[in-house]
């Protein structure tokens, strides 16, 4: 499975802009259904790699973003980025 930073930016868009402090891979999987043909095994993937970068932080079965997380979002250009 590969990196797809279009898709990790709509991911921390979600977490964002959503009302609840933090989702669930459903949920976000739900939130992006339209946009983006992937799985729930696709979501979960590109958590983790968000994770990894310290973006959002696993609350057990939801996801919210970190403080890094928050500062990514404020000085990325969503726009730039190509699937790599």
């Amino acid at each position: 499975m590969k990196r797809n930073m279009n898709l990790a930016i709509a991911i921390l868009k979600t977490l964002e802009e959503n009302k609840a402090p933090h989702l669930s891979e459903f949920d976000i999987e739900g939130a992006l259904k339209d946009q983006f043909d992937v799985s729930n095994r696709g979501v979960w993937y590109q958590l983790n790699l968000l994770a990894d970068a310290n973006l959002v932080r696993s609350l057990g079965s939801d996801w919210r973003l970190t403080w890094d997380g928050h500062e990514f979002l404020k000085s990325s250009a969503p726009n730039a980025f190509e699937d790599t």
